[in-house]
């Protein structure tokens, strides 16, 4: 009888912690015009994706254009939602326009337009404190100028561009498949280099990986894999390394 009890306290946990950590927030802005937020409108390239995550087993929501608000990302303590929004689950999302720490939305909402880093966001810590993993679909917004302005943030990893890049509506997808067998950072440069067709060289994609020492950094940085749920958990406390690596396409955009 102990067995079997232990038996049923191991499965029950095991399933609530997947469960836990296969979830994600996607925020994606590709109407740009006439809502007090001028700028080129774009593609859409997180459906794909989003289906493709809830195939797998992983649980939660997509927003687009007007259910796309800014405050999802700005800490709760900074007057957002962040807590029910995209520090809530553990990938976040925002496709859009962007730029050097800061992302842009397509719709005006309450004033503001944008979010700027490290002023309004505290991913993967105080409200929320769920997030372990960062997309922004933006331009120029993990620059490599703009590196420290992510540094309030508590993820393990953080996906972007160093450059003002044309996405295919399915890279994202195909990003997130190749975790299966690749880790995030590789597949992250490989998958997002290339626009329209392969071997183009025109993005400048960066995988920024965090970690409490070098050793943890360079672990994540080789082991961590979204699709095979290799180190899905939330990011250590605090951390105090930082390492990355990219194609660097040049700037161009930024």
């Amino acid at each position: 009888m102990k067995i079997q009890i232990v038996i049923i306290l191991l499965f029950f946990c095991s399933t609530s912690i997947v469960l836990a950590q296969a979830t994600y927030w996607i925020d994606e802005s590709t109407d740009f015009t006439g809502n007090g937020c001028e700028n080129t409108d774009l593609n859409n390239v997180t459906s794909s994706l989003k289906s493709r995550l809830d195939s797998d087993g992983w649980t939660g929501t997509r927003w687009a254009n007007r259910n796309a608000w800014p405050e999802d990302f700005i800490e709760q303590n900074n007057g957002g939602i962040d807590h029910r929004a995209g520090d809530s689950q553990t990938l976040a999302v925002y496709a859009g326009h962007g730029n050097r720490g800061l992302i842009q939305f397509g719709f005006r909402r309450g004033g503001r337009c944008t979010v700027s880093f490290p002023t309004n966001t505290r991913l993967g810590t105080q409200g929320g404190d769920e997030a372990a993993y960062v997309m922004w679909l933006t331009s120029c917004t993990v620059h490599l100028d703009a590196l420290a302005r992510h540094f309030a943030q508590q993820v393990r990893q953080v996906f972007g561009y160093h450059n003002s890049p044309t996405i295919k509506d399915n890279q994202p997808n195909n990003f997130y498949k190749e975790t299966d067998s690749l880790s995030n950072e590789r597949a992250w440069i490989e998958e997002m280099e290339d626009r329209p067709g392969w071997f183009t060289g025109d993005n400048s994609p960066i995988c920024l990986t965090f970690g409490a020492d070098s050793n943890e950094c360079d672990r994540t940085s080789s082991n961590a894999r979204l699709r095979d749920r290799r180190l899905l958990s939330d990011a250590s406390p605090s951390h105090t390394r930082y390492c990355y690596t990219m194609y660097d396409n040049g700037d161009s955009g930024c």
